[in-house]
């Protein structure tokens, strides 16, 4: 998901999106696709919005492309709902603002469960999206609550089981239907959440991992 403005960043990244921001040389992004490559996943898709020529020249060739042209009055579950015709086997959706450890994405590549969302249980002080679990099941989530509600924070990656596909991508359909289209595309497993339906969450034990925001 690479089709934000990242307005409170351009201080930092001048006018560029925010998967752009460079470690090392390297954008985020960039550095996303090469963990994927390594690992044989070459069915990548960016979707793009805010200043997407930007996002072409730095990743060149090595993934495929779609653009959110109304970036500007939706948010990310609108981008993920022109790109729902891809969603059809296990899916590995993320957000393009991070940077991880590779064992972070190794731990999401090997879930089984119908839909696992990453989180951080060292994370809970300074929490940004915060998760309320029991075992491995997300129970609540949100950026309100309390430290004492909070047992992890929410990575930015998440895992969903072709098994699974076909009901959040249901659920992503009714949610634009009705007009919810400035929700976060996490948004819809929420959605399973609120419902009563499992969500399951895995810790990335420790390892390093920060949105950059």
């Amino acid at each position: 998901m690479a089709a934000g403005v990242g307005s409170r960043l351009k201080e930092i990244n001048g006018d560029k999106p925010k998967g752009l921001i460079e470690v090392d040389g390297v954008s985020l992004i960039s550095r996303s696709v090469s963990h994927l490559h390594r690992r044989g996943i070459l069915d990548i898709t960016v979707i793009t919005g805010y200043k997407s020529e930007l996002i072409h020249r730095d990743l060149e060739s090595g993934v495929q492309y779609l653009h959110n042209p109304y970036f500007e009055v939706t948010n990310s579950i609108a981008s993920l709902w022109l790109a729902k015709e891809l969603l059809c086997d296990d899916v590995i959706l993320m957000n393009a603002d991070l940077f991880y450890e590779t064992a972070v994405l190794d731990i999401a590549l090997a879930q089984t469960d119908h839909a696992v969302m990453l989180s951080d249980c060292t994370r809970i002080d300074d929490a940004d999206f915060r998760f309320s679990v029991h075992e491995n099941r997300i129970l609540k989530t949100g950026n309100k609550l309390t430290n004492q509600e909070t047992d992890c924070e929410y990575v930015g990656i998440v895992r969903i089981d072709q098994s699974f596909i076909g009901a959040f991508k249901n659920r992503l359909e009714e949610m634009i239907v009705q007009g919810d289209f400035r929700n976060w595309w996490e948004g819809v497993l929420y959605a399973f959440i609120d419902d009563g339906i499992d969500v399951f969450h895995k810790d990335v034990e420790g390892a390093f991992w920060t949105e950059v925001d």
